[in-house]
């Protein structure tokens, strides 16, 4: 079904993580990513090695490394909070069903996979790890919370363009549609799995896609029912 989210059993001993939901992984991902790297460039190193850092860390893919620590908290999250779809309603319970999957414990094993991995001097690597504290805790921290913002960010514009486009159809304006419909569905393709706002985003966009095949026709009744069923 076209808005139906997102997480569903793949069998009685794991989830299977669809599309929509891999947003929470992706983000995950970028976070500690960008954690990593800009809590590096914090850290006092000797001379000349805090670029030969940087140009390490570039080498290596940190991202996927965050996407599968993520992963397996979900999972684990949902497993434990008893989930077999994911009916997330706010940005706060998918970060609650991570944090009960042991997110921090993963971000941590994935921090030594990466050092370990990393083509690195011995002396920087030995100030990176002695460094983890400060990075897993207050660089991802604020990462955390840069990514929350952005979401919720996200979520408001998503309903703030569904109202636009709810004023746009009462007069026909095709225009404004057109154009509205074109971000909302960028907007739904970044936020994360959050049932209700993306219901609602889908059931917009399937109302215009009607309203442009009835050629700008007013919409029954019978089909709005239909197109609240197929979001």
């Amino acid at each position: 079904m076209a808005g139906e989210l997102m997480l569903s059993l793949n069998s009685t001993k794991d989830l299977n993580i669809n599309d929509q939901s891999k947003n929470i992984l992706s983000n995950i991902g970028e976070v500690f990513s960008n954690a990593i790297k800009k809590g590096s460039e914090k850290l006092s190193f000797p001379d000349g090695l805090k670029e030969q850092v940087k140009e390490g860390f570039e080498k290596i893919n940190l991202k996927e490394i965050g996407e599968k620590a993520a992963e397996s908290a979900l999972k684990e999250g949902m497993k434990k909070l008893g989930m077999k779809t994911s009916t997330f309603s706010s940005i706060k319970s998918i970060f609650e069903a991570v944090k009960e999957g042991d997110l921090k414990k993963g971000l941590s094993s994935g921090f030594n996979l990466a050092i370990n991995v990393a083509k690195l001097p011995q002396v920087a690597k030995t100030v990176i790890k002695e460094g983890k504290d400060f990075i897993l805790e207050k660089a991802m921290g604020d990462e955390l919370k840069n990514l929350m913002r952005r979401q919720q960010n996200t979520i408001s514009r998503i309903n703030k363009k569904c109202d636009q486009m709810d004023e746009a159809f009462k007069t026909n304006d095709t225009k404004t549609l057109e154009k509205i419909s074109k971000s909302l569905k960028t907007d739904i393709e970044k936020v994360m799995p959050i049932q209700d706002v993306i219901n609602r985003g889908n059931s917009m966009l399937n109302r215009y896609e009607l309203f442009k095949n009835k050629n700008g026709g007013t919409i029954s009744n019978t089909e709005m029912e239909l197109i609240k069923k197929l979001s």
